[in-house]
């Protein structure tokens, strides 16, 4: 059985995601599972979303109420071990907000990732400088704070140099090139930066001209996450002081309509890097 990545995350995923099936060809219910764990209704369903790691003993009893025997059984009993492993402590997790955990695990477990941006840069593709005068817009942050929220950025972004990346589509408005954020040293270094990371064959760099106006996303940021094993996409819109995970289907297939519109608006490649080496000029 192959898993979906190399982080407990993504062994969670892939567990849920069997159980899921289980449960699809099975004559058990949610509420058997609820009865057998003797847990909530709520815990059920995050267990079979991957947001929680299974106990050892819980996974037993769920495989025992499936029936499930053998080398299956040997394979999931990895799945939730390797789920359960705890990640080594760093010095910017403490500065992780709740409200952006599920958001980081969702990021993670991708294998596709479009984003349009039409303010700033998406964090995935800053440079620690520019990051860091993005992050201290926020009066409300120590500078610790700042600097560990910074560090979890650049730990961020080693998925798309590191083995097995996501494919990733960012689509940025032409005056994102021009906005002033930092220094002219700091601007400078991430226009090098971005077109070295533009060049990488898993990334696709679109830029929407000035000329083409208003498109039907507005200047409203949005990402749509691909998770591997044919799992449900999610959109994370980001607010000024919150960010929420839709998972809906309809409202989902919308945010892939409007992505497919600015697609077809924003210009790639050499012309791209054309607009990237003017700084954004016409």
């Amino acid at each position: 059985m192959s898993t979906s990545g190399h982080s407990p995350v993504d062994y969670r995923a892939s567990l849920a995601e069997h159980l899921r099936e289980l449960l699809r060809r099975s004559d058990v219910t949610r509420d058997d599972i609820r009865q057998t764990l003797g847990c909530s209704a709520s815990k059920v369903a995050m267990i079979l979303r991957g947001d929680v790691s299974v106990a050892r003993l819980e996974l037993a009893a769920l495989l025992d109420l499936f029936g499930v025997r053998g080398e299956e059984r040997a394979d999931l009993l990895h799945l939730g071990e390797e789920g359960r492993r705890r990640r080594p402590k760093t010095p910017w997790g403490s500065a992780v907000p709740d409200r952006l955990r599920k958001f980081f695990n969702t990021e993670e477990t991708a294998r596709r990732i479009e984003i349009y941006r039409p303010d700033l840069l998406d964090g995935l593709v800053q440079t620690e400088n520019y990051a860091r005068a993005v992050i201290e817009t926020n009066s409300a942050l120590r500078q610790d704070e700042v600097e560990r929220l910074v560090q979890a950025r650049m730990a961020r972004q080693a998925r798309l140099t590191g083995p097995n990346p996501p494919e990733y589509t960012l689509v940025i408005r032409q005056s994102v090139l021009r906005a002033p954020v930092g220094t002219g040293e700091t601007f400078a270094e991430q226009v090098k930066h971005l077109k070295q990371v533009a060049s990488l064959p898993h990334v696709d760099l679109r830029i929407i001209p000035d000329s083409v106006g208003l498109t039907s996303a507005l200047y409203f940021p949005f990402m749509i996450f691909t998770p591997a094993g044919g799992r449900a996409k999610t959109v994370y819109v980001e607010t000024l002081t919150d960010g929420l995970l839709v998972d809906e289907e309809s409202r989902v297939a919308h945010y892939e309509t409007v992505f497919k519109e600015l697609l077809t608006v924003s210009i790639a490649d050499k012309q791209a890097l054309r607009l990237l080496e003017r700084g954004g000029g016409s």
